[in-house]
């Protein structure tokens, strides 16, 4: 069952290419309250998981993956864009102060207005240019979950961050529970629920015949990740999302990751390993009672540090995520 938004207005069907196939749905959520953009650009600056820092003027890289499939960096995050004769795909909206480029970059990339626009789940660098997409034409699709929590004030405590409810015109109007399936442009993506991994609601995006996966914040690619354990995310949830992908991924599988450059199934391999070796020694450290300070003392990331530490996540906050997330502290 598709769960679809219904407001005034034409509907978001008409005149929109391509058939959508859902295997499992959900129900509407409840309603938001309004936020401004200016408070999102504050909150985005604070936020040091983006990587890329979205400004009135940001500067949007292009870079081809395969036929018809780009890779868009700039906005706050990594967005997808998929193009063709039935119509445009776009995964995730990145940061709302730098949605008109965002645009402008689409439509460079793209013949046509943005169909369909997916989000990988409901973090504001995930979900800032939906209004945007939208009222450019796009139907928004996301997991359930992402729909619920953009539609209520939400905390990261993690960064001591307090996020407004979404704007109505920002809410995915499609949601499901367990997949999702689109067939369009000779291909199939297929739309799967990663549960408690970056957080809640996080979403894999998988296109079958192109080989290519959109794994959003599961997957920092060069960098520590951010594990929101705060709002259901967590280390175990994180690496079996990863496990997901690595068992349907092959040598030619192009990965795109939420924040850092585009990646491949040994890089995505060697994470996996970093993240179950660093979760293996805090719990040991958190099983022996060692406080916070004593696990951080015990630099549990060591061995990793050169690789991953360049990130936009410090091997001190990444060891702090995974404390609160192995004792129970949020």
């Amino acid at each position: 069952m598709i769960s679809v938004d219904r407001r005034p207005g034409p509907s978001p069907y008409t005149d929109r290419p391509g058939v959508v196939k859902v295997d499992e749905g959900a129900s509407r959520m409840s309603k938001p309250a309004a936020v401004t953009v200016s408070f999102l650009a504050l909150l985005l600056a604070s936020v040091a998981v983006a990587r890329a820092q979205a400004s009135p003027s940001a500067v949007i890289e292009t870079q081809a993956i395969r036929s018809g499939l780009h890779v868009l960096r700039g906005t706050g995050c990594n967005v997808v864009v998929w193009h063709g004769p039935e119509g445009v795909l776009v995964v995730d909206s990145g940061n709302a102060v730098s949605a008109p480029q965002l645009l402008e970059a689409i439509g460079r990339t793209a013949d046509g207005s943005v169909h369909f626009l997916v989000n990988s789940h409901w973090h504001p660098d995930h979900v800032g240019g939906n209004a945007a997409l939208r009222r450019a034409g796009a139907l928004v699709i996301a997991h359930q979950q992402t729909r619920a929590l953009m539609s209520e004030r939400q905390a990261v405590p993690a960064y001591d961050l307090d996020v407004p409810a979404a704007p109505r015109d920002a809410l995915p109007s499609v949601t499901f529970d367990d997949t999702l399936t689109l067939h369009l442009n000779g291909d199939r993506l297929e739309l799967m629920h990663v549960p408690g991994a970056h957080g809640q609601g996080d979403l894999v995006a998988w296109w079958e015949t192109a080989n290519v996966v959109h794994v959003g914040d599961a997957y920092y690619a060069g960098g520590y990740p951010f594990v929101d354990s705060a709002n259901g995310g967590s280390l175990a949830g994180l690496v079996a999302a990863l496990e997901t992908v690595l068992s349907r991924a092959d040598a030619r599988t192009v990965i795109v990751p939420g924040h850092g450059p585009v990646s491949n199934r040994a890089e995505l391999t060697a994470y996996r390993d970093m993240l179950v070796a660093i979760g293996t020694r805090v719990r040991a450290l958190v099983e022996q009672g060692k406080n916070l300070d004593e696990v951080l003392e015990a630099q549990p990331t060591a061995g990793y540090d050169e690789r991953y530490g360049p990130g936009g996540v410090s091997a001190e906050r990444f060891v702090r995520n995974l404390y609160a997330d192995v004792s129970g502290r949020r």
